[in-house]
C-alpha cells in the first residue's frame, strides 16, 4: 500500500465516524448523511483500487478525472490539507457538543 491510499483509507474511518456520529445521535439532516456517505463511498473505493474505478469516472461525465492526469493537483498535495480540515471540523464538533 502506497501513503496515498493509507491515508485515504485513514480519511474514510474519519467519514465514517462522522457518519456514524449523524445517524446515531440524530445530528443533521438527510443531505448530511448522503454527502458523508458517498465520501465515504469514494474513500473506500480509492483505497481498496488505488485509483477510482471507471465507470464512476465515466458516470461523471469525465469531471472527476484519473489521479495519474497531469492537470489534477497531486494527493501529496490535497490528502493532507483535507485530513487537516477533517481533524478541525472534528475538534470544532467536540468543542461544540462539551461546551454545552
Amino acid at each position: 500500500m502506497t501513503a496515498n491510499r493509507i491515508t485515504a483509507g485513514i480519511l474514510s474511518l474519519i467519514l465514517v465516524a462522522l457518519l456514524g456520529w449523524c445517524v446515531f445521535s440524530g445530528v443533521g439532516n438527510a443531505q448530511t448523511i448522503i454527502l458523508l456517505g458517498f465520501g465515504t463511498t469514494l474513500g473506500i473505493l480509492y483505497t481498496m483500487f488505488g485509483r477510482l474505478p471507471d465507470w464512476i469516472v465515466e458516470f461523471s461525465g469525465g469531471s472527476i478525472t484519473d489521479d495519474d492526469a497531469p492537470s489534477n493537483i497531486p494527493p501529496r498535495i490535497y490528502l493532507p490539507i483535507l485530513l487537516g480540515a477533517i481533524l478541525i471540523a472534528v475538534a470544532a464538533f467536540v468543542g461544540v457538543i462539551w461546551a454545552f
